[in-house]
Formats: structure tokens, C-alpha cells, sequence
């Protein structure tokens, strides 16, 4: 079965209609500036490690910038403060520990 990209959009647009935040309106919640802080994370052994829990907290939005060290075992974020249990919850679904 092939979907086309008339079918797609008609799909988007039924679902805008059923959302009221889908169409980028101020209604929808903005975030606050950005912040710096630090988490602790425990379960990090190497630079992979590091590098998997900034992709994964790249990904959250409105993370701005994100340094791990697994000597320190912390991490330091660039994102909005009310965006810090998202953060947390992505470490967490990795399998590391956020103290």
C-alpha cells in the first residue's frame, strides 16, 4: 500500500482540526528562557555514554546545549528550567540514575 503526500496532509489537516495547539497560535505554551544547570547521573563508564544522554537530551525542547562527563558524573544543560523533569525523564529511559 502506497500513501501519498495529498493523503498525508488531508490526515494533518484533520488532525489540526482536532487539536487546538496545531497550528502554532499563542495558545500553545511557550517555554522560558533558557537556563544553565547541573544534574548528577550516575551509571556513566565512558564517552559513549556521555554521547548517548546528549543525544537524548538534545532532543528534548528547548535544550539549547548539553556537556556530560562520567568522571564527574554529572551533567551540565542549557534549557528552560520548567523543561528539567522531561530532561530527567530521558536520562532515566536510558537506564542511568539522576539523583
Amino acid at each position: 500500500m502506497r500513501i501519498t503526500a495529498t493523503a498525508t496532509a488531508t490526515v494533518i489537516a484533520i488532525f489540526c482540526t482536532l487539536l487546538p495547539s496545531c497550528d502554532g497560535s499563542s495558545s500553545a505554551a511557550k517555554l522560558s528562557e533558557p537556563i544553565s544547570f547541573k544534574l548528577p547521573v550516575k551509571g556513566m563508564h565512558c564517552e559513549g555514554c556521555e554521547s548517548a544522554i546528549c543525544d537524548k537530551v538534545g532532543k528534548v525542547a528547548g535544550v539549547t546545549a548539553c556537556k556530560a562527563s562520567h568522571v564527574s558524573e554529572e551533567i551540565e544543560v542549557i534549557a528552560p528550567a520548567e523543561q528539567k523533569a522531561a530532561i530527567t525523564a530521558a536520562i532515566k529511559r536510558l537506564g542511568y540514575k539522576v539523583e
